[in-house]
């Protein structure tokens, strides 16, 4: 018995010193979180027969912000916002999100009519200003009660980790299309699944993902990539 306890005993110290150098972390690809099984993780977007994307939960295109806070609770900050002189946009900021192992900032945008936009912002109790010259307008009890029926049309997500192009090359394919913008950053187009990803020319900035409704790519994303810069087919 005292032998077969030292045994055993020299066993459980040859397993646990390599955990321990290994600092008891588990590799992302031999432990799966609840996302990654659900094809939550950011290249796990998935277009349906409809035009529509599905991605982190959700369905661009057709699900509401109700649909959101109803997945991800009152850590959903929905926020009236607006530039200088535009009527502003209804968006939903979720910082940090964790999609799987990666994690970062989620900011859904939704579709609401300009009309209802500028009332929202006139009857606002208050507002406050943000970086980038962007104010923040409170939303009245009524109009917050109104904003859940809103439809998503997109979505943004910010890793908190820098990926390259060929991060990203390897996770989602090669791109449809690649376009230059004037300061350098290098835009990857996905059109098949709604999605584009933005890599900063320096470290300065992080990589940007956005995705829309396969339908509406082009009016969404391409479109506004087309006026100001070049475009370089693969």
């Amino acid at each position: 018995m005292l032998a077969l306890c030292a045994g055993l005993l020299v066993l459980l110290v040859a397993f646990a010193l390599p955990l321990l150098h290994m600092g008891g972390a588990v590799p992302p690809s031999s432990a799966a979180s609840p996302a990654q099984q659900d094809g939550q993780l950011p290249w796990q977007a998935r277009a349906t027969t409809s035009g529509a994307l599905e991605v982190f939960g959700l369905t661009l295109g057709r699900d509401t912000l109700a649909t959101a806070k109803g997945r991800f609770g009152d850590t959903l900050q929905p926020a009236l916002v607006a530039r200088l002189g535009e009527v502003g946009a209804l968006e939903a900021l979720m910082e940090p999100f964790a999609a799987g192992f990666v994690s970062g900032r989620l900011v859904l945008s939704f579709d609401v009519p300009a009309a209802t936009l500028r009332r929202w912002r006139e009857g606002a109790p208050r507002s406050e200003a943000m970086d980038g010259g962007v104010r923040r307008f409170d939303m009245t009890h009524d109009a917050r009660a109104e904003a859940e029926s809103a439809r998503i049309a997109g979505l943004s997500f910010v890793p908190s980790l820098q990926l390259s192009e060929a991060d990203l090359r390897q996770r989602f394919g090669e791109p449809a299309e690649t376009v230059t913008q004037a300061d350098g950053v290098r835009v990857l187009l996905y059109p098949a699944i709604g999605m584009t990803a933005a890599v900063p020319a320096s470290g300065k900035t992080r990589t940007a993902l956005q995705y829309v409704a396969p339908r509406d790519f082009d009016a969404r994303l391409r479109a506004p990539l087309a006026r100001p810069a070049a475009s370089a087919p693969n």
